[in-house]
């Protein structure tokens, strides 16, 4: 292989990674919430990007270091997400036909966070970017690879691996376990069902928001990210089986790599296309997805 052979290969494959990591981090925050109250949320995209645009305002209007930005849109999406559940989700987890009224209350969500966004931020510029928390780069060989990117794949990483911990072996994760199976069964077994709800949809939201500062932190963007990044990480879900956060790590690293690679050769939209029928293929042949939760 030639040198530049070997360049395009290495930057493939780092891409893949980092691309595949705030994937797999995004669609385990996503599948939490669906895999638990078994409702579609069509604001998960507008929610990626409300992260991602509030770091970026911190940093650029009031000079904020990407890292405290990064904390304080974490502890406002948190009190967002609380705010939200209290006002507006926990009202639709009884209601009749209750799957079709949260995807309509969410996607009213969704087109007024568009609208607030194209009327503000379009007006801004046409690509936002965060500066770096991690200076410096690491050579692989003759390859460099930013410090920054590096610590964007080890935080999303570290935190799969957390979450999976504590679905696994913490109380919150036997029970939320529980509720994913049978909501009536855990509930005569004493688990506050609403309880785990709302917990569910809090800790699935601030996941998001930490992807969508992650992915500002390694990439510049615009605002049709919210669009993409909803398909994918929906994809991911369904595909990967909800509730399933290795499901959400094997097949969210596989659309970083498919993405990283389909790149070089047309563009991201047809990766995205290819995400949808793949999705398409899961519901028909196994609609429970590939992986148990």
């Amino acid at each position: 292989m030639t040198d530049a052979q070997i360049l395009i290969l290495m930057s493939t494959l780092s891409t893949g990674l980092i691309l595949g990591a705030i994937f797999a981090l995004v669609a385990a925050g996503v599948t939490i919430v669906y895999g638990c109250v078994w409702l579609p949320n069509a604001s998960n995209g507008q929610f990626f990007l409300l992260a991602s645009l509030a770091a970026w305002t911190f940093t650029a209007s009031f000079g904020w270091t990407s890292a405290a930005a990064a904390v304080g849109v974490l502890v406002l999406g948190t009190a967002l997400a609380y705010l939200l559940e209290w006002t507006l989700i926990r009202r639709l987890y009884d209601t009749p036909n209750r799957n079709v009224a949260y995807f309509v209350v969410t996607l009213g969500l969704t087109q007024i966070m568009t609208g607030i966004f194209s009327l503000t931020y379009a007006k801004w510029s046409d690509q936002f970017t965060l500066p770096p928390i991690v200076e410096g780069i690491t050579m692989f060989g003759p390859f460099p690879m930013p410090n920054n990117r590096l610590f964007v794949m080890g935080v999303s990483l570290l935190v799969l691996v957390l979450l999976f911990v504590l679905l696994r072996y913490h109380p919150y994760g036997r029970a939320l376990r529980a509720v994913f199976q049978n909501r009536e069964a855990a509930a005569l077994r004493g688990v506050n069902v609403r309880a785990i709800y709302r917990l569910s949809f809090v800790l699935g939201s601030v996941i998001i928001f930490l992807g969508g500062i992650l992915f500002a932190l390694a990439y510049s963007y615009d605002l049709t990210v919210a669009w993409t990044m909803s398909i994918t990480a929906f994809a991911i879900m369904i595909i990967g089986g909800p509730g399933s956060v290795v499901g959400a790590l094997v097949i969210g690293m596989t659309f970083g790599f498919t993405q990283a690679i389909v790149s070089i050769f047309a563009s991201p939209t047809a990766a995205t296309f290819s995400y949808l029928g793949a999705m398409l293929l899961i519901l028909l042949f196994r609609p429970s997805g590939l992986f148990k939760r």
